[in-house]
């Protein structure tokens, strides 16, 4: 699958972005409803998803958050150190007919959906600096 760069909300640079689909740890709740939506490859980031918060709460994340003992903390673009809550859920990538199980990050401070190097290590990808583009295979 080959992806064109898009432009984030958090930057004026052009970045690569992928399609993906969010559900609930039960699948009775999806994030879009309808289709995909695109979510920013962050190799800074170590989790495999963070989401905006109201993302979390549209998806009721809420009702499997990790009890408050397992609580991780990031380090933000701005070096700002916050705490996350996790939850358990899946995320889907339509293109590659593949759906994960994964833990799915979120703070206050999330204003996109950000994909991080757990995800990433579960696929195959490839930067194509020059072309802009973004090379996924499983």
């Amino acid at each position: 699958m080959k992806i064109s760069y898009k432009k984030p909300i958090i930057s004026e640079i052009f970045a690569p972005f992928l399609p993906i689909k969010i559900f609930d740890e039960t699948q009775n709740f999806s994030y879009p409803q309808n289709g995909t939506i695109d979510a920013l490859i962050d190799t800074g980031y170590d989790g495999y998803l963070v989401i905006p918060l109201k993302i979390f709460n549209i998806l009721n994340l809420i009702s499997s958050e990790f009890v408050k003992d397992y609580l991780t903390r990031a380090e933000t673009i701005t070096g700002e150190n916050v705490e996350l809550q996790t939850s358990l859920g899946y995320v889907e990538i339509p293109q590659l007919d593949l759906i994960l199980s994964i833990e799915i990050d979120t703070t206050s401070f999330c204003s996109e959906i950000l994909i991080g190097r757990q995800l990433l290590e579960q696929l195959l990808v490839t930067l194509n600096g020059p072309q802009h583009e973004l090379i996924v295979e499983k």
